[in-house]
């Protein structure tokens, strides 16, 4: 087996972002044979909307080796209602792409309501352990979630 492999240089400020954007929002993304695991930081929220967004894509394309990512949240300082439903949203584009994705968040919080009160425990799974995060069954297709982009 592999040892894992760390990027950290997959997210890098993009030309006309604010200075501070990196600071509230940043990721690092471990690539191994059984799943690329996503290491995020700080705060998604409507201010780092568009960079949480553009950190998902780029980790459901690097996991489409192993079919895949798992999300670890339990660094993330805040995240928002919108970013959820963006992150469930990502989980249904990268299934249809063979990748599954599932979250790791040991702290019941937000993530866990919102994805319960929106009806989306079925497709992204939620654990409070890396080892059930990185066990989960596979989740199914379902529709697109409304309002989403």
């Amino acid at each position: 087996m592999q040892p894992p492999h760390y990027r950290g240089d997959l997210f890098p400020p993009v030309a006309g972002e604010p200075a501070d954007l990196c600071e509230r929002l940043h990721a690092n993304l471990v690539l191994r044979a059984d799943a690329a695991i996503l290491h995020v930081y700080g705060e998604a929220d409507a201010y780092t909307q568009p960079r949480w967004r553009r950190i998902l894509d780029i980790a459901i394309t690097e996991a489409a080796d192993s079919g895949h990512l798992v999300i670890n949240l339990s660094s993330t300082r805040f995240i928002g209602c919108r970013p959820i439903l963006d992150l469930a949203d990502r989980a249904q584009q990268g299934l249809t792409r063979g990748v599954q994705v599932s979250v790791f968040n040991p702290f019941p919080n937000v993530v866990d309501r919102v994805v319960t009160v929106a009806g989306l425990t079925e497709w992204l799974p939620v654990h409070t352990t890396l080892d059930q995060a990185l066990s989960a069954a596979p989740a199914r297709v379902v529709v697109s979630v409304l309002g989403s982009r």
